[in-house]
């Protein structure tokens, strides 16, 4: 009896046997983690050498649009300007306190009579001492643009050039200005006889400024003013004034 049950057993151990795959001593057997599903298939190469294919394939059909398929051929810069120009546009990023009307405007500058061109591009200290004058001439800062722009990057500069007194410095994007007063290079300081109006052309391109006289260079606000008084040029008496009002 013993005899016939080992029999069996060998003979059930050997079926068993017979049904299982033959590994080699070469061969591993894989090991997965607890939930995963085996292999991946197809392969990860397989994967992305088809994604490049199709890629390629992709490539060959599309028709990249060129900026003068419509024959007109952009210029960024004159977008740019255009865009700053648009009082709408102005107000949106409350380059000028959100006004957007000529009414406004003209109450914006209502009372100056003297105006500071400065550039963000500015080394940091001369743009700080500059911006400090103006404060204390209480002379308008007028930039052309934002830096990169960005309304975020130039609080950004605002803030580095300022630290804490940030909050307290003013100053206007208006490229009309720079157009007006024909303001190529700065810093440049322009003092009027009279009112500005608002531009009657596109951008104030064609508009003829009011008298006026302009200096040039980095040099300060008061000094700047008693070259203008002293000059007998049109504006000699405002600068004056302004120079006395603020002694």
């Amino acid at each position: 009896m013993r005899h016939l049950i080992e029999k069996t057993v060998l003979v059930a151990l050997t079926t068993f046997s017979i049904g299982l795959p033959a590994f080699s001593q070469e061969e591993q057997v894989l090991e997965f983690a607890p939930g995963a599903q085996g292999d991946i298939k197809p392969s990860i190469m397989q994967m992305l050498d088809n994604s490049k294919k199709l890629g390629e394939a992709w490539k060959d059909q599309l028709n990249i649009q060129k900026a003068d398929d419509f024959g007109v051929k952009l210029n960024v810069d004159d977008l740019r300007t255009r865009a700053l120009n648009n009082p709408r546009v102005r107000a949106l990023l409350d380059a000028d306190g959100g006004e957007a009307s000529g009414e406004a405007e003209r109450q914006r500058y209502d009372n100056q009579r003297v105006f500071l061109f400065l550039s963000f591009s500015m080394p940091e200290q001369v743009l700080h001492t500059a911006m400090i004058e103006a404060k204390r001439f209480d002379v308008p800062i007028i930039m052309r643009g934002f830096v990169n722009n960005s309304v975020f990057d130039t609080q950004t500069a605002i803030q580095r050039v300022f630290k804490d007194d940030a909050a307290s410095i003013g100053y206007g994007i208006d490229p009309t200005m720079f157009t007006r007063f024909n303001i190529n290079a700065v810093p440049q300081i322009v003092v009027v006889t009279d009112q500005l109006d608002v531009c009657e052309t596109q951008g104030c391109e064609l508009d003829v400024p009011p008298p006026h006289d302009k200096i040039a260079g980095n040099i300060p606000i008061e000094a700047a003013l008693e070259i203008v008084a002293r000059g007998g040029g049109e504006a000699s008496e405002v600068a004056a004034k302004l120079l006395e009002d603020k002694r």
